[in-house]
């Protein structure tokens, strides 16, 4: 947080907005709605606009076309969601990294390469043929396995894994105890023996994508699992052997993809959404949470359900469940009278 007073006016020259009310005004934080106190500053998109009558807030970012609401100051913007990003990204503190250099602790083997100004955190492990680019950071407990390669100002959280010749790019982000390049999911049964496949490839995760904590992307079995440029993974999401997931995609939480599965460009797994082996998501393809996919998706659709169809179909089909219990009393009634009138002919 920032030792710097909160004005409203400061808060509105931030996010580009202007003051309804006294711009002098000094907050001490960001809240929620139901949350902030009288020295919080609070935000609703319209939406929720009709929370800011109940509201305990200082005052409020809202949208420039909200009305006015009695005794509370406004900064009125042009977009709720983006003022917020852009005041978070003022009052955010510095990351906790270790700083440039070698931690004593640490184990780094002779044959790595490590680039200018990289800082490598306690109980680090970077083995032989790695190479690290300028001013990566591994934090505290990073391994990163033989013939890894780590691209420019990537950070990996404590915890994190690297196996298998895994090539990551440059700016990318992984997460606490995430594993990137553990074996797939693979056996063979010979004679009722379960045999494990070995997997020879490698994962890549291109430019600007980041991996939140405890997901595992595995390696393929042979060639690449890809991850594309500026594609953005939640926590505990599991990508199998062999994947591909295009340019810009968004996994939510608890999302699963299995083997060789294929996500277009800026597709879109809602949370524990599954995609099943082999399955390919054309470009912009959203997929709602707790969704299984069984099928090929052509660009542009949004389906939903198990198994996933067209959401608007898969809508309508739930807002007919609370119905069936009195249909399927009228289907019997109607079944009585059928068999009766049958009986009444039959004499």
């Amino acid at each position: 947080m920032t030792s710097e007073p909160l004005t409203l006016r400061g808060i509105a020259e931030t996010v580009e907005g202007t003051v309804d009310g006294d711009e002098s005004i000094v907050v001490e934080t960001i809240a929620a709605l139901d949350e902030a106190g009288p020295r919080d500053l609070t935000y609703a998109d319209p939406r929720h606009a009709s929370g800011l009558a109940e509201t305990r807030a200082g005052a409020a970012i809202v949208s420039r076309t909200q009305g006015a609401v009695r005794g509370l100051p406004l900064i009125r913007v042009d977009d709720v969601p983006t003022a917020v990003f852009r005041l978070l990204t003022r009052l955010a503190q510095p990351e906790d990294l270790p700083p440039a250099g070698t931690d004593p602790s640490a184990t780094v083997a002779a044959s790595a390469e490590i680039g200018a100004q990289v800082a490598i955190g306690p109980n680090v492990v970077v083995r032989d043929g790695a190479k690290i680019g300028d001013r990566s950071v591994l934090c505290a407990n990073v391994f990163v396995g033989r013939d890894v390669t780590v691209g420019s100002d990537t950070i990996l959280t404590e915890g994190v894994v690297l196996r298998a010749a895994s090539r990551i790019g440059s700016r990318v982000r992984i997460g606490a105890n995430s594993v990137i390049g553990y074996e797939g999911f693979g056996y063979q049964t010979i004679d009722g023996v379960h045999h494990r496949i070995p997997h020879i490839g490698n994962v890549v995760i291109e430019d600007d994508v980041e991996v939140d904590a405890c997901t595992c992307v595995d390696r393929a079995k042979f060639g690449s699992t890809r991850i594309g440029a500026g594609t953005k993974i939640d926590n505990l999401v599991m990508i199998a052997h062999n994947c591909q997931i295009g340019p810009g995609s968004i996994l939510a939480g608890q999302a699963g993809m299995a083997g060789s599965v294929k996500l277009g460009r800026y597709v879109v797994l809602g949370g524990r959404a599954a995609v099943r082996d082999n399955i390919s998501l054309g470009d912009g393809v959203q997929v709602a949470a707790y969704s299984g996919v069984t099928r090929d998706v052509p660009a542009g659709e949004k389906v939903a359900g198990v198994p996933a169809r067209l959401a608007s179909e898969t809508l309508r089909i739930f807002q007919s469940w609370p119905r069936l219990p009195e249909l399927l009393k009228r289907v019997k009634k109607l079944e009585s009278r059928i068999e009766a009138l049958g009986s009444s002919e039959d004499h």
